[in-house]
This record gives C-alpha cells, sequence and structure tokens, in this order.
C-alpha cells in the first residue's frame, strides 16, 4: 500500500521517549490444562446456551483496551511465522498499547498485514524495524528506520495515535484510503488478523479444537483394521483425511487399503495399488476429493499393524483408532445422540457397515424407542459391504443401541457436526460392558475454555445401579439406593463438576450392573467423544499412530497423558517414531517414573512422528490417552 509521507510527525530518532519495558515472565503450565481464554458461561447437556462468537468488524474503535494477553499476540504471530526474529515483540505491543491508548490486538493486526506476519519482502526491510510501513511511499522510498524493535513499535502507536485524534479515524475502516492508499479491503484484512488473534474465524466460530484418543493396547494389533467412512471432500468442509498405518512387526509389509471394495492406489507410486512399509515405518496417504465407505486396512504379508484416521475439517482435528477385524461384533452401543439445531449440531449420523456374509438385519434405537430398522422383511436388509448413514433430526437422547438381529458383524460410528467442529465417535461393543471404566482426565475450568464436560453414565442391567464417581480418587458423585437417586434401568445420569480439573476419572457400579459410560467435553466451538475404558483394557504396552506438536502445523498442544492403574511405582518409557524420549522435567532421564495411582503429563515441543508406543517396563498397567489442541494457541496461565 502507499502512504503519505509524514516527516513533520514522524521524523527519525529524537522524539521517541526513553521508557523502561516491565519484564515478563510466564508462568510453568503444572497440568494438561488445555488453557484457553476464560469464558463465562452455563450449559446444559444439549449444549443449548453457548453464545456465538463474534468476529472483529473493520467498525471497532482503534481506541480502548485490549480483548487480548501478550500470550495470544505471541501465539498468532508464532503459527504464521514461527522463525519470526522479535521474541518480545508481543510484550511491546501490549505494553505500549497500554500506554496510549490504542488496542493491542488491532495494533497487532495491523502490524502482522504490514509486514507479512514478518515475512516482509515489500518495500520495508526487516533491520528497519518499521512495523507499519511508515513513510514507504514507493521504489527508492522505503520509509524510515527505528534504532531498535521498541522504538518501531512506538513509531507504530504514535502515528495511529495521530490519525485517531488529527485525522479522525476513529475505526479500522477509517484507515482506508487514508492509512493506506487507495485502500480498498485494508481494514477488512486487519479485522481478520484480529478475529484469528482471537481465534474466532470470520463466520464468528471460535477457531480450533480440542481431540482426546485413548492409546491402543500392543496386545491388540491386527492384520486387519476398519473404518466406517472417508470424506476428503473440499466442499464438506474437509481440509484433509489420512490414513495413518504403522507397522509393528518383523520384515517389510505389503499393505491394501480399500474404500468401498475399491483398492486404492499409492499416490507416490500411482502404477501401484498397494503400499509398502518398512519394519517400523508408516504411510499416511490421502485421497483428495473422495468421500465412500467403509475402509479397510489390510496385511497381506501378516505383519501386525495400527491405523487411525486423522481428519481436518474446517478448523477442528479428530482421530479415531482402526477396529481390528477381530473386534467386530453384532452389537453396539452410545451413551448419546443429539441433533438438535438450538444445540447447534450441524448433524448427527449413525453409520452402520456390514461385514458379515449374509445380509445383516439391524436396528438403531435411542432412549429405548427404535428409531431405524433394516430388515429382509422390510426389503431393506444391509447386503454384505453395505453401509447405512441415518440422521435423526430434533432427537435428542440416549442411550443409543444398534444391533444386527441375525448376528452378523457391524462397524458402527456415530459422526457429529457441532457448529464447524467436527468429531467421530466408535461404538463401544455391547458384549465388553463392565461396571467399571476409566478416563484419564477432567476439565472443566472456564479459563481453560472449557464449556462443558459431561461423565455421562447409562445403566444397561437388569436392576437399579449404584454408580461411584471418582475424579482423582475423590468422590464427586454418588447415587444409590440408599441416597434414594440410583439409576434407573435403563436409565442415565449426565454429571458435571465444576471448576475442577484433575485425573484419573473413575466410574464404577458397587453392585455389579452393566454400565455405558463416556465424557462429552464442549472445548470453546468445538465438541469431543470419548468412550470410557474399561480396567480389563488396561495394558502395560500402548500405540498411538502420531505424535505432532509442530506449531507450522496449528499443533499448540499434544499431552501424552499417563496414569498408573498398578501397585507400586510403574516405570515408563515413551518412544516416538523409534526414538526414546527425554522427561522434560527431568531432561537427564530417558523415563518417567509414577508412582501408584499417580500420572504423569508430559508434551515434547517440536516433534512430529511416530508411532508412539508407551511401556511399563516395570508390568502395571496404564490408562493412557494423547490430548491434543488444533488451531487454538493457549493463554498460558498459572492453574494451581
Amino acid at each position: 500500500m502507499i502512504r503519505p509521507s509524514l516527516q513533520t510527525v514522524f521524523g527519525p530518532a529524537a522524539w521517541l521517549p526513553r521508557m523502561s519495558l516491565p519484564r515478563m515472565s510466564l508462568p510453568a503450565l503444572p497440568l494438561p490444562a488445555l488453557p484457553l481464554l476464560a469464558l463465562a458461561v452455563s450449559l446444559t447437556l444439549g449444549l443449548a446456551t453457548a453464545p456465538v462468537a463474534q468476529a472483529v468488524s473493520p467498525y471497532e474503535s482503534l481506541a480502548g483496551s485490549s480483548p487480548v494477553t501478550p500470550d495470544q499476540l505471541e501465539a498468532e504471530l508464532a503459527w504464521r511465522n514461527a522463525a519470526h526474529i522479535h521474541p518480545q515483540i508481543a510484550s511491546l505491543y501490549a505494553y505500549w498499547g497500554a500506554r496510549y491508548g490504542i488496542r493491542a490486538d488491532l495494533a497487532f493486526a495491523q502490524m502482522l498485514h504490514e509486514t507479512n506476519s514478518l515475512r516482509y519482502g515489500g518495500l520495508v526491510q526487516p533491520w528497519q524495524n518499521n512495523f507499519a510501513g511508515i513513510g514507504a511511499t514507493g521504489p527508492g522510498h522505503p520509509g524510515y528506520s527505528y534504532p531498535s524493535p521498541e522504538a518501531g513499535v512506538i513509531a507504530h502507536y504514535q502515528l495511529l495515535r495521530y490519525y485517531i485524534d488529527v485525522r479522525g479515524c476513529r475505526t479500522l475502516k477509517d484507515l482506508d484510503g487514508r492509512w493506506a492508499v487507495p485502500g480498498w479491503g485494508y481494514s477488512d484484512a486487519i479485522s481478520l488478523y484480529a478475529s484469528e488473534i482471537q481465534g474466532i474465524n470470520p463466520r464468528g466460530v471460535f477457531r480450533g479444537s480440542f481431540n482426546e484418543l485413548p492409546g491402543a493396547p500392543a496386545s491388540g494389533l491386527s492384520t486387519h483394521f476398519y473404518f466406517t467412512w472417508y470424506d476428503d471432500k473440499r466442499e464438506n468442509g474437509m481440509a484433509g483425511n489420512w490414513i495413518l498405518v504403522g507397522n509393528q512387526g518383523s520384515g517389510t509389509t505389503t499393505v491394501e487399503i480399500k474404500i468401498a471394495g475399491q483398492k486404492m492406489r499409492d499416490p507416490s507410486h500411482p502404477a501401484n495399488d498397494f503400499f509398502t512399509i518398512p519394519e517400523g515405518g508408516r504411510i499416511t496417504p490421502v485421497f483428495p476429493g473422495l468421500m465412500a465407505g467403509p475402509v479397510e486396512v489390510i496385511s497381506t504379508s501378516g505383519q501386525p499393524l495400527i491405523a487411525s484416521q486423522r481428519v481436518l475439517f474446517h478448523d477442528s482435528f479428530n482421530e479415531v483408532m482402526g477396529t481390528p477385524e477381530e473386534k467386530l461384533t453384532d452389537s453396539y452401543e452410545f451413551t448419546w445422540y443429539d441433533n438438535k439445531r438450538e444445540n447447534s449440531m450441524a448433524g448427527n449420523w449413525v453409520l452402520v457397515s456390514n461385514h458379515g456374509s449374509e445380509p445383516a438385519d439391524v436396528e438403531i434405537s435411542i432412549g429405548g424407542v427404535l428409531m431405524a430398522s433394516y430388515t429382509a422383511a422390510g426389503g431393506n436388509a444391509m447386503a454384505p459391504g453395505a453401509i447405512v448413514t441415518p440422521v435423526f433430526p430434533g432427537v435428542m437422547n440416549g442411550p443409543v443401541t444398534v444391533r444386527s438381529t441375525n448376528h452378523q458383524p457391524l462397524i458402527v460410528s456415530q459422526r457429529v457436526l457441532f457448529k464447524e467442529s467436527f468429531n467421530e465417535l466408535m461404538g463401544y461393543p455391547s458384549a465388553n460392558l463392565g461396571s467399571e471404566y476409566l478416563f484419564t482426565w477432567y476439565d472443566s475450568l472456564k479459563v481453560n475454555g472449557m464449556r462443558g464436560d459431561w461423565t455421562l453414565v447409562a445403566n444397561r442391567g437388569a436392576e437399579p445401579a449404584d454408580v461411584d464417581i471418582f475424579v482423582a480418587n475423590e468422590l464427586k458423585a454418588r447415587y444409590s439406593a440408599v441416597t434414594g437417586n440410583a439409576i434407573p434401568v435403563g436409565g442415565m445420569v449426565t454429571p458435571q463438576f465444576s471448576g475442577l480439573m484433575a485425573g484419573p476419572v473413575r466410574v464404577v457400579c458397587t453392585n455389579g450392573q452393566p454400565l455405558m459410560a463416556s465424557q462429552r467435553v464442549l472445548n470453546r466451538d468445538s465438541f469431543e467423544e470419548v468412550q470410557g475404558t474399561s480396567p480389563s483394557a488396561l495394558a502395560s504396552d500402548q500405540l498411538f499412530t502420531w505424535y505432532d506438536s509442530l506449531a507450522a502445523n496449528y499443533m499448540y498442544g499434544d499431552w501424552v497423558l499417563v496414569a498408573n492403574r498398578g501397585t507400586g511405582d510403574a516405570n515408563v518409557e515413551i518412544f516416538i517414531g523409534g526414538q526414546k524420549m527425554r522427561d522434560p522435567s527431568n531432561p537427564g532421564n530417558d523415563f518417567f517414573t509414577i508412582p501408584e495411582g499417580g500420572m504423569i503429563t508430559p508434551q515434547f515441543g517440536g516433534v512430529m512422528n511416530g508411532p508412539v508406543r508407551v511401556t511399563c517396563t516395570s508390568g502395571q498397567p496404564l490408562m493412557i490417552s494423547q490430548r491434543v489442541l488444533f488451531k487454538y494457541s493457549p493463554v498460558l496461565i498459572h492453574i494451581p
């Protein structure tokens, strides 16, 4: 943009006041706090009262106090340009914005726009410390230079103050054609940057998401995995869909990936309709523009695999593990179904695929009510390999049961759109229902961006269920005949525990009734659900396909949560891509020690690799999950 020269107001040096910048220090985060924006909201299980975020408007006032912290400013810059050379610039903009009475988020957004996120590439050069193109009027006139980044920030604010007080520019919109000539779209571009600093996209939806994925026991590896669906259509909002496959066996393996029965070709070797994976290696193919299902991943040479599907939908991230062929069954359960538009639900599909050798008669029930049936008698039985994807508008209830009445093996999942986020949850086999479940973590802190964290418990037994819920070994809820609130047959409870962040979580039926349990989390404008883990599924050796904490990939938190559920201290090793990781709290150690009943929550900054293996060398059973923040940068807050 071409700007008028303002030599009389902004000559090079002497006018700059010399004020000392206060030292900025950031306290350490003790736990996987998902530390985000503080939001005061009240939610029901239906998520009905979640407020709508407001994108920054070009008509907002330039003057005033900033709604964001220096950490949010720095996070936005690091997301766009992790290699920038001004480590204090966010603190400088926050400090001097307060001194000049100008919104630091708007000034910082203008800086991002003017400097291409400090990559430059135009008239102004990095050494000039000119963050607003001041005096840059065309070829041969690159603008003013300032002796330090602080001086450049002050110059930016003084020029903004001049435009506000002298030229009458009260809003961003007023800068069009004045600060920038001709200025078409100038304020719109800055307001977009400012919205994204606050984590809001132009459609008024908070950007980013939270995802949790339980570990897969190494004993549960298979040569044949299933997923219900694959969608990489951009018109559906999909920004990427990767099938991740790791070879956990000895020697090279040959793998086939089938989608809707069709063998997929290796994008790296289009002549091949198979993939070759070396021992310990992995592949991460994506198949652009394809939407179909189900998906099969098959090791034709017999080596055991680990497989997952990682999906980007708009500004949200979701990962789901493949279901081993050996674990297919004829009946699955979910705790809940919600497709109410007033709850911001944009879609809730129950996906069912028949993997038997005969047509499958299938019934889907919600809250004990038959919602859909596919039967030979009705003329719509599911053929072998077929898939159905029903949706039930306006329904909110639970639990959900999907079963084949003629006992054909199925693969079942629930795919949910909440606002602009996507979540997929695999069905829980009815045959595996038990009286006790575990989760690694609970977080309902508003300062962490949590708008709701529900522990859903359904009684699937023949008698009323007495149920206790513990968080970090402390009793938080009790439902019993003695207290008059036992969970009735077919009934469910959905408690929340306000202002609590701790773990692990234990749900136990003290009178032995089989339960179904899940945890549903609303993090800002994204939704996530994870199934409880039965103690019988705990293992001392567990796997994930991938780890990514690269800011360049918009990953702003990737915690590996490990809880010791055994007796005595557990010695734990974590490998990523075959490399043993060091304890960030004790860098001299390439192992972790977890006391009985305790847990660890390490992150490994700047690492992207896979697969991930967590193994307890002392043999204790572990509860493990991976919690990921995508496209939303945490505000660094100390949480005691």
